[in-house]
């Protein structure tokens, strides 16, 4: 009679150990899958929310962002992975000055610091070259600016304002228009996001110009 207990206290441990096993198994299978990997520079950002985790499977969490606003943090590396829900998203590896606090977070949990003095240098610039066309062609800059929507691209952008450069025939313009291409791929490009966070310095630039150039940031602030 008393092998009955026994037998079922073995059954019952045999199928806990089971079940164990499997959820362990399903556990690790819930890990997010490397797509792709590539170096970045070296940019700072602030980690505005999220968690960081100790690699990109991200099976586990290193650091709560929420514990470090106004830590500087430094991206090195970027990878694209299938998370467990299927999805694609995008981390980025992260350290902040000394090293100590580092993992992967997702993009979107990132802004990146911007030096707007610097910025607004750049702008200045811009500015000055539109400024400094022939009325003519100034006024076709500003048209050109005018027409960009919701879909149009940075590369749209940047093919309107060559085709404009090739009808030219002010070699001075045609100069002017080259540098001011220069400016937007170079400049822009690399950072659209950032480039909100100069509307309010230009409140000082002339009013047809602000008002284009406000449309630039808008419509590349929302195409990136």
């Amino acid at each position: 009679m008393k092998k009955k207990p026994i037998l079922f206290l073995a059954l019952l441990s045999a199928v806990f150990f089971l079940f164990t096993t499997t959820n362990q198994v399903d556990a690790k299978t819930k890990s997010a899958k490397i797509l792709s990997t590539r170096t970045l520079t070296k940019t700072p950002y602030h980690a505005v929310s999220g968690y960081l985790y100790t690699s990109a499977h991200l099976t586990k969490k290193a650091h709560n962002a929420d514990n470090y606003p106004l830590t500087t943090f430094y991206a090195t590396k970027s990878d694209t992975v299938r998370k467990a829900n299927g999805n694609k998203a995008v981390y980025y590896y992260i350290k902040n000055g000394n090293g100590k606090v580092k993992g992967w977070i997702w993009r979107g949990h990132l802004v990146r610091i911007v030096d707007t003095s610097a910025k607004l240098k750049q702008f200045n610039a811009l500015i000055s070259l539109i400024d400094s066309t022939t009325t003519n062609t100034h006024n076709k800059i500003v048209s050109v600016l005018n027409t960009i929507n919701n879909d149009t691209t940075l590369s749209d952008l940047v093919t309107k304002l060559t085709t404009l450069k090739n009808n030219l025939t002010n070699s001075s313009d045609i100069a002017k228009l080259n540098d001011i291409i220069t400016i937007i791929k170079s400049d822009f490009s690399t950072s659209v996001n950032d480039l909100t966070n100069l509307v309010n310095a230009l409140h000082t630039v002339n009013g047809t110009i602000s008002t284009a150039l406000n449309g630039l940031i808008g419509k590349l602030s929302s195409a990136s």
